[in-house]
């Protein structure tokens, strides 16, 4: 039998009352690997979610803990511990809710060495949680943790054993010209009668076709992209999604220049299959890396091929031209404004264009512009230019600068007021909702300390049931975190409103430097300015319009 630690209360030796997490779970392989062992081990000792919460929650029962929670990650392989299951455990680990983590055995918590030891001998203690394993007789609080460490590493090895043997199979299903990949390239899909050969799909095949032709014709990868979008052509993750999926995806509808360059630079639609170009660094780190040349697997005619040989190569004479000038072209150095400008109307970022402009005379002028990056990529169908000449913005921003700097100087008590009325009257009538609401929160979490330490105590007493403790205590902590998180939501909320007053000040301080500013440059841009939105341009009264919002940092649009 398992016993508890014991604490001196009021000249009383009372037992610590271990309110527990059970942790389950499962991975594909302990999935297969248990309905081959269903024929030599006993059917409690079984690794399924179920069999492991059964065995655990008698021996909650048997040692008088309290069961509070269970955690079930099923499908998760052991050396990923990014998995929701756990994560939650520790999030509640962290609040005091739980104080024991239970697990069948080690290799239920992971089977990473490391990772293990990190938690059981660091991790877990600083969220003042004991940490028991079951079948391996092992509790952080007994004297055998050197056994605890022992079996970890031995997991570990499993571990490294099984991510060779799987690495080994699948490169020999890839040197023997099996397509591998969870989806088929778009163009192709996946054979109903082999699942690991490609065949063509007409609809999506047509589009390819017509992208190459493109190409070929002398158009640019974002021009492309922009002509698709227009055509209202769906996207490769979209379409898949459509005609082979549920007919909803999380990325965009609409083609970009990366989907178009990528699609352009594919040997898959001359025919060849070219697999073990990426892989994770080792069986710890997932991180997927390219691997050189070298590793790559290809088999020429291993499916039929959309794109003919003449067309293909023609193609790829032109994107390794583009490719050369590109490498050849020494790297653009940052613009004054790179990172500050947004498009009003997307959001999305505006980039800068270098050009040149050679005038009849002779002369040669040099200039640079900015526009939406978005309506870059994907052209009309979602926004438009919103170009703006960099010389033009610079005029503009550096004359407003010494207008608020010259503002300042002038009458610097007047500035403030008028700024700190501004933040004072958008947030007047929030901010008494806000005191209301926290002395609220700050009464109720007192009643529910009260409450806490009465449940124990009827625990203790024999007034109420085990179970019914467990229930009104697991209760009673969710609601207690939920009212201490949104305290602390609103107590920083205050703090910001104090300091938006003291940023007022700053900027108050900084600007008053550049009321006789002459020249704009990018440091005096980072210092002063957050970002500036960037509107189209249009005609009104015949006279041109732009839209341009300064935000400066501290206290936003002045």
């Amino acid at each position: 039998m398992w016993t508890g630690r014991w604490h001196r209360k009021g000249g009383r030796i009372m037992a610590k009352q271990y309110k527990v997490g059970i942790y389950c779970r499962l991975s594909v392989d302990d999935a297969s690997n248990s309905a081959k062992a269903k024929g030599y081990i006993p059917s409690d000792e079984s690794v399924s979610i179920e069999n492991q919460y059964e065995i655990l929650s008698k021996f909650v029962m048997l040692n008088g803990w309290i069961e509070v929670k269970t955690y079930q990650d099923d499908g998760y392989s052991g050396g990923n511990f990014q998995r929701p299951g756990f994560l939650e455990m520790l999030e509640d680990a962290r609040h005091g809710l739980i104080n024991l983590i239970l697990v069948k055995d080690l290799s239920r918590l992971g089977r990473d060495f490391v990772e293990v030891g990190r938690y059981t001998d660091v991790i877990f203690p600083s969220l003042g949680c004991r940490f028991v394993s079951v079948l391996d007789c092992l509790d952080s609080e007994g004297d055998n943790t050197d056994m605890l460490h022992f079996r970890s590493l031995m997991n570990d090895y499993h571990l490294k054993d099984l991510s060779s043997k799987v690495k080994s199979v699948l490169h020999a299903k890839k040197k023997s010209g099996q397509y591998l990949a969870a989806y088929a390239p778009y163009g192709y899909r996946k054979s109903e009668e082999d699942r690991h050969k490609l065949v063509i799909d007409g609809e999506s095949a047509a589009v390819v076709r017509q992208i190459f032709q493109m190409r070929q014709s002398g158009m640019a990868y974002g021009k492309i992209a922009a002509a698709l979008n227009e055509k209202g052509i769906l996207s490769p993750r979209w379409y898949w999604a459509v005609h082979y999926g549920n007919g909803s995806c999380k990325y965009s509808r609409l083609w970009a220049y990366a989907t178009v360059r990528s699609l352009l630079n594919d040997d898959v639609y001359a025919g060849t299959l070219t697999q073990n170009c990426t892989g994770s660094r080792s069986y710890k780190d997932k991180t997927m890396i390219r691997k050189p040349e070298s590793e790559w697997i290809s088999h020429e005619g291993a499916h039929e091929a959309i794109i003919g040989p003449e067309l293909w190569e023609a193609v790829q004479k032109i994107n390794q031209a583009a490719k050369q000038i590109s490498a050849n072209n020494t790297p653009p150095q940052a613009s004054l404004f790179t990172g500050k400008l947004v498009c009003a109307d997307c959001g999305h970022p505006l980039v800068a264009a270098r050009e040149t402009q050679r005038r009849k005379n002779g002369t040669v002028k040099h200039y640079t512009s900015y526009f939406c990056s978005r309506f870059a990529t994907t052209g009309h169908s979602i926004c438009s230019w919103h170009r703006i000449f960099e010389i033009n913005l610079k005029n503009l921003v550096l004359s407003e600068i010494r207008a608020h700097g010259k503002a300042v100087a002038a009458d610097e008590a007047a500035v403030l007021d008028k700024l700190k009325q501004h933040i004072q009257s958008a947030s007047a009538a929030q901010q008494e909702d806000s005191r209301q609401e926290i002395s609220r929160l700050r009464r109720r979490l007192e009643e529910l300390e009260q409450i806490t330490a009465k449940l124990y105590e009827d625990k203790v007493r024999g007034a109420i049931s085990g179970d019914s403790f467990s229930v009104l205590i697991q209760k009673n902590e969710q609601e207690r975190i939920q009212k201490s998180e949104r305290l602390d939501s609103l107590l920083a909320g205050e703090r910001k409103a104090q300091q938006d007053i003291a940023n007022i000040h700053q900027w108050a301080g900084t600007i008053r430097q550049y009321l006789d500013l002459q020249e704009l440059n990018r440091e005096i841009i980072e210092e002063l300015i957050d970002r500036i939105e960037v509107g189209e341009r249009t005609v009104i009264d015949g006279q041109r319009h732009q839209d341009i919002k300064i935000y400066y940092r501290f206290v936003g649009l002045v």
